[in-house]
């Protein structure tokens, strides 16, 4: 994983994706978050969008320390604007408009770029509008001479007076109702309606464009200039975060089951690790897998009968040789479900079925037989 985006609300992840096809693709950052996308070692963290009101904010600290671990972090049009402008200075990088008006100190209210919108399954459907986007549709009305410069700051001015969630076109709308003629209103209405362009979105676009110019292979990592300081709130945040990461198949085996640390087992258990720590931080269900794991289980010890019966007395026992409590038993059941159900989610190219196929003959097949095998 080399990009790791946070987004939502200002640009859809199909827009990103065409951009930038392999980027992990996250909801608004809350606080933790960037903590949490360090763990998979991204090159890149780009910060769009995050959660303001509902839950705590992205921590200055998170992205220091991203930073400090060789990931290159950048901040555009929302949250990721805000928090560019604030850590500029220590190596955040800062792209579009609105990261430069708030760099430069022309704004410094949070709530120029925050919204409400519906949930991810929705695709974030704004329910309100920025004040940074309802400026920008102001600023395109006064050079469509629609609207006059002072027309525009009064308008501006009394939208900044409403509570952000009460801001939308309607809004703007009965304001300027109030300054311009009927054939004028009808024009921004148009305006409005056809032509409203978003600049937060379009300065997320200037950002994923400018990331998709990278050479990812030819980065090398971050460096700063600032010692970060591990006090106990960053110590608090981690454990807290850190907990919520861990999945509820936990298990502590007896010491004496460890395997022999040959290369071959080392390789296989981090291939686990990994998978397993993917599925649990996608929220892969894994209890409708559970029959089908404790049966994979009982099979590969041999406590199956010829018909197919599971013998559970041999299961028992053998639970008993492994020195297994039936906690850590049930609770290992359920990790390999999770690894089942996480299985049964990934995609197998045919290239991944012949990388394993040429590992076990030992060469390569003949041409023929590999194209063979790549049909297949």
């Amino acid at each position: 994983m080399s990009i790791i985006v946070f987004a939502g609300p200002t640009i859809r992840k199909e827009t990103i994706l065409k951009t930038l096809p392999a980027a992990d693709i996250r909801p608004p950052a809350k606080q933790g978050d960037l903590y949490l996308a360090t763990r998979d070692n991204p090159k890149i963290i780009l910060l769009i969008d995050g959660f303001f009101e509902s839950v705590p904010a992205v921590w200055h600290k998170e992205i220091l320390y991203a930073m400090s671990t060789g990931i290159h972090v950048y901040g555009s049009s929302s949250m990721g604007a805000l928090r560019a402008s604030e850590l500029h200075s220590y190596g955040m990088v800062g792209v579009g408009v609105i990261f430069e008006k708030f760099a430069h100190g022309e704004w410094e209210d949070d709530d120029e770029v925050a919204l409400t919108h519906g949930p991810m399954e929705l695709g974030y459907p704004s329910v309100s509008r920025a004040m940074a986007d309802l400026r920008y549709d102001l600023a395109r009305a006064c050079e469509r001479e629609i609207l006059t410069p002072s027309q525009a700051e009064t308008i501006a001015s009394k939208l900044k007076s409403l509570w952000y969630p009460e801001r939308s076109h309607d809004t703007l709308c009965s304001y300027a109702e109030e300054l311009l003629t009927q054939g004028k209103m009808e024009q921004l209405s148009s305006f409005l309606k056809t032509e409203s362009q978003s600049l937060k979105e379009k300065d997320a676009t200037v950002l994923i464009k400018q990331i998709a110019d990278i050479d990812l292979n030819n980065v090398p990592p971050k460096t700063i200039n600032y010692v970060l300081q591990e006090n106990d709130a960053w110590q608090t945040l981690i454990n807290d975060v850190s907990r919520s990461r861990l999945t509820k198949v936990q298990v502590d085996l007896p010491s004496h089951l460890s395997p022999e640390h040959t290369k071959d087992n080392i390789f296989q258990s981090k291939l686990r690790a990994l998978a397993l720590e993917h599925a649990e931080d996608i929220g892969i269900e894994y209890k409708p897998w559970v029959r089908l794991a404790f049966e994979k289980v009982v099979s590969q010890w041999g406590c199956v009968t010829e018909e197919g019966q599971i013998q559970f007395e041999k299961v028992s026992d053998k639970i008993v040789s492994l020195s297994l409590t039936t906690e850590q038993f049930d609770r290992w059941i359920e990790r390999e479900a999770l690894l089942m159900a996480y299985a049964d989610q990934i995609e197998i190219k045919p290239e991944h079925i012949a990388d394993e196929s040429l590992l076990r003959q030992g060469a390569a097949p003949p041409h023929s037989a590999l194209e063979t095998l790549l049909k297949e």
